[in-house]
Formats: C-alpha cells, structure tokens, sequence
C-alpha cells in the first residue's frame, strides 16, 4: 500500500511539471493583458522538436533550447495578430492551437518515412543526497529529473518578479490600466510583447519536458490536454505564480491517480479514469467561481490615443 501511494505521490509531482511551466508563463501573459489559448498546440509541438533534435544532436539541452525557441515563435505569431493587428484573442489563440499541432503531426510522419521514430531516452532522475532517503518523501520530491525541480524553483523566482520587482508592477500595471501606464512613458506594447513570447517560451519548455523528461518519444495529441489545464490552473490561483503550484499539483495528482488506476487494471474503463483531471477542474471552478476576477485589461487590444 505503502508504495501504491509512493508511486502516485511521485507521479503526480512529476506530472505537475508540464502543467505549471504553462501556467507560469501563461500567469505572465494574462497579467499583462493577453489571452495565449494556443498553449496546448505550443506543447504538442515542443515536444516533437525537442525529441527530434535531440535525437540527431545527443543533446538534452540542444533539444530544449529548440523547443523553446519554436514556442517563443509561434507566441509572436499570436502576439502579431493580437497585439499589433489587434485580432481577437481567443480567435488567434485557437487558430495557434491547430497551427501548431498540425506542423507537429505533419512533421511526425514526414520524419518517420524519411527516417524512423525518433526516440531519446528520458532524462535521468537526480537524487539529493541525504534527502532522497527520506521515507516516502525523500523518493516523491528528491528523487526527480532536472526540469521538475527547475519548474518549482522558477514558480518561486517568477512570483518574486512579478510581486517584488519594477518589471512585475509594470507587468501587473499594463494589465489593469494601459492607458496610465502608456501617460507614465512605459511602453505597453513591448511589455506585452515579452509576455506573450514568454508564455510561448515556458509552454515549450513544458513540451520539452513531455518528450525528454517524461516519455522519451512523440504522439498525436501529446499535451493530452494539459495546456487546457494550466490556462484553469491560471485563473484557479488568481493569477498568481505561487498560488499555481498548489493548482499544478492538484491536476497532476489527478492524472497520476488516474494513470495508476489504469495501470493496476481495477476493472473500470480508462476513458473514464482519464476524465479525473477533468472532473477536478469543474469541481474547482464551480467552487472558486465567484472569487475569479481576472486583470481588468485582459483581452482588450490597447491602441495609442
């Protein structure tokens, strides 16, 4: 029993990962003004350039660093449209979403022909001495791969700039007022810029994640609805990055609950088991509906009077 729940607890902190590395990003995007639905796209094909060019390279961080760029690119093609064309939000981001997983699927099979499946292994796990022989925690937090312990430690450094700093009373300020801002000399449209690259960046980093840290290999629909998630993740914790965590890990446990589930062969279909990490985020937004009040710019394009 004792390692039933260890296994669970361990794969929830890990499935925590690709959810809050968006939702972090996406926290950033939304403070400052901008919708980004395109994340689940974003990760989906993240997480195929990150395999295959590691596959050609051996490198973990070449393929990362390519991952993270293709997300950056596709968040400025939404951000041209958004921000400078002033197309609607929710439009454009829906269009990145199919944009970006049908360059990932054509891509896929395109590879596979030429080539052959790519495949690299997963990135090991990193054990903190001392820690890591901690009796059932030691193996669920310190026991884990270099991006879990990264997407953790960057919750802590982006609440810190978004709540300490200059730069994060601009990016809260742009997002609640961008006229005042603008009359203040800060640039609105560069800020927002930034912010939407940055949750292009971080939802790559969370494919990257997906295929290198996680899988070791690509397939159709692989965010599995995880970008959904973290955009309710974003507005679960009030926009906040150290809220989120909390919100992260909640939708994490729920798919490691059901993964395990499905693993240990109860008797239940797994579509419906699959349905826990939904079922918990309408659980949540039923009960958190009324405290939900996002930035009061949010989506609306902002043109110099």
């Amino acid at each position: 029993m004792i390692d039933v729940l260890t296994l669970i607890l361990s794969g929830g902190v890990t499935l925590t990962v690709p959810i809050l590395l968006s939702a972090l990003g996406e926290i950033y995007d939304e403070r400052a003004g901008v919708l980004n639905l395109g994340l689940e796209g974003i990760m989906s094909l993240s997480a195929f350039v990150a395999l295959y060019v590691c596959s050609i390279t051996r490198s973990y961080l070449m393929g990362t660093l390519a991952a993270i760029a293709i997300g950056g690119l596709i968040a400025l093609i939404h951000g041209f449209a958004c921000i400078t064309i002033g197309v609607n939000q929710i439009i454009s981001g829906l269009l990145m979403v199919m944009l970006a997983d049908g360059i990932a699927n054509f891509s896929y099979v395109t590879v596979i022909r030429t080539s052959g499946v790519p495949r690299a292994p997963v990135i090991k796990p990193i054990k903190i001495p001392g820690l890591s022989q901690i009796p059932v925690l030691g193996q669920v937090l310190f026991e884990q791969n270099i991006f879990v312990y990264l997407a953790f430690l960057l919750a802590i450094v982006f609440g810190f700039i978004l709540y300490r700093t200059t730069w994060g009373l601009k990016i809260r300020g742009v997002g609640e007022n961008p006229e005042a801002c603008d009359a203040a000399g800060i640039n609105v449209n560069r800020i927002r810029y930034l912010c939407v690259i940055l949750s292009g960046v971080m939802a790559g980093f969370s494919g990257a994640f997906l295929s290198l840290g996680y899988l070791g290999l690509y397939g159709r629909g692989m965010a599995q609805g995880r970008g959904w998630i973290a955009i309710i993740v974003v507005i679960l914790s009030r926009w906040s990055p150290y809220r989120a965590i909390l919100g992260s890990l909640i939708f994490g446990m729920g798919y490691s609950i059901a993964a395990s589930l499905i693993g240990l062969n109860i008797g239940v279909s797994s579509y419906l088991l699959q349905m826990i990490p939904y079922v918990l985020a309408l659980i949540a937004i039923s009960l958190m509906f009324k405290r939900m009040k996002g930035p009061s710019a949010l989506t609306i394009p902002y043109r110099r009077k």
